[in-house]
């Protein structure tokens, strides 16, 4: 049974919310990383957005074997991610909300960290870095998830990138926070149904406040096992970005504006050299962009794995091109609608 609204545990007690949608397979592992950590949750709230793979069967029977961990399991009508966060820290009773996700695997201090990072900086969010695993045992999976842990596929989201320093940031995944930020925030925006923790981030820096990303808090992510989930993911990035680009013109960072473009400009260029000379010019740019796929694709595996660089390669172009056509798709159906 999960907690009454207005119930509160002591300073410093962490209630872990978890957004779920079909996440049967993973959802046990990351229990069990929960119960094992160095400093135990008060509680962990699952909020199911109506599972056909026996994801709330998967909690009970779990929370029934382990009754050591607190775990409670909400509905989600509205099946999306924002709805679920702000149900979930609706009713938790933790001061300080860890918000994490099915395909996450915690590190046994995950917790304790998120706590020490948030005295420690004063920040009003932390998060920290992830170890991206393929979702899979094929080579496709593997190529996944090597290409989205690079700077080609991630670009300056320092969480992805190995080897990161501590610093203030614009945004970090699986943030940490205290639940009275959350209630003065207003909630997560229920209108933006992908980048929630992003554009909550942005209000959150608007209003003054720091968003500080620490390597110290580690979490394993297992990325999407094939191409076309990789496509569906980044699409539906893209096309929520063109919303959140609406509202925060100023959130366009580098990494984001050069996919963009070149998705448009690339194809454009092979267009026009039907009836302008810029077939040479297609042909440049193209083989340059290839060029930089290799080149990094390689710089992963070196010569011995031919394969998987190919894989890693075309990964990238995927990820930039269902990333970019998704925001030019979804800017201009926001403007038709209206919204």
């Amino acid at each position: 049974m999960c907690a009454i609204e207005g119930e509160t545990n002591p300073i410093g007690s962490i209630s872990v919310i978890i957004p779920a949608l079909n996440e049967a397979r993973r959802l046990p592992e990351l229990l069990a990383a929960l119960a094992a950590q160095t400093y135990p949750p008060a509680e962990v709230i699952v909020v199911d957005g109506g599972s056909t793979d026996g994801t709330p069967e998967v909690v009970r029977n779990w929370a029934a074997a382990h009754p050591q961990l607190p775990v409670c399991l909400l509905p989600n009508p509205q099946r999306h991610i924002p709805h679920a966060l702000n149900i979930g820290i609706a009713v938790a009773r933790g001061e300080v909300i860890v918000r994490l996700d099915g395909h996450a695997r915690p590190a046994t201090d995950y917790l304790e960290q998120c706590l020490r990072v948030l005295r420690e900086t004063g920040a009003e969010i932390v998060g920290g870095a992830w170890t991206i695993r393929p979702g899979a045992s094929s080579l496709v999976a593997e190529a996944i998830a090597r290409a989205v842990s690079s700077p080609l596929g991630a670009g300056d989201a320092l969480y992805r990138l190995p080897g990161a320093r501590a610093q203030v940031v614009d945004t970090v995944p699986f943030g940490c926070f205290r639940r009275e930020l959350w209630r003065r925030m207003g909630g997560y925006n229920q209108a933006l149904l992908t980048n929630e923790d992003y554009e909550f981030a942005t209000r959150v820096r608007q209003g003054g406040g720091r968003v500080w990303f620490d390597p110290r808090l580690r979490c394993e992510y297992f990325a999407r096992p094939t191409f076309a989930e990789l496509v569906r993911q980044y699409w539906r990035y893209g096309w929520w970005k063109a919303q959140m680009l609406r509202r925060y013109p100023r959130s366009l960072r580098w990494r984001q504006a050069v996919p963009i473009l070149w998705s448009a400009l690339g194809p454009l260029l092979w267009l026009t050299s039907l009836w302008l000379p810029t077939l040479w010019l297609a042909i440049g740019l193209w083989a340059g962009y290839g060029t930089v796929l290799a080149i990094s694709a390689l710089q992963q595996t070196g010569f011995r794995r031919l394969r998987l660089s190919l894989l890693i390669a075309f990964a990238y172009l995927l990820i930039h091109f269902a990333w970019g056509w998704g925001v030019w798709v979804g800017w201009f159906s926001l403007r038709r609608t209206g919204e």
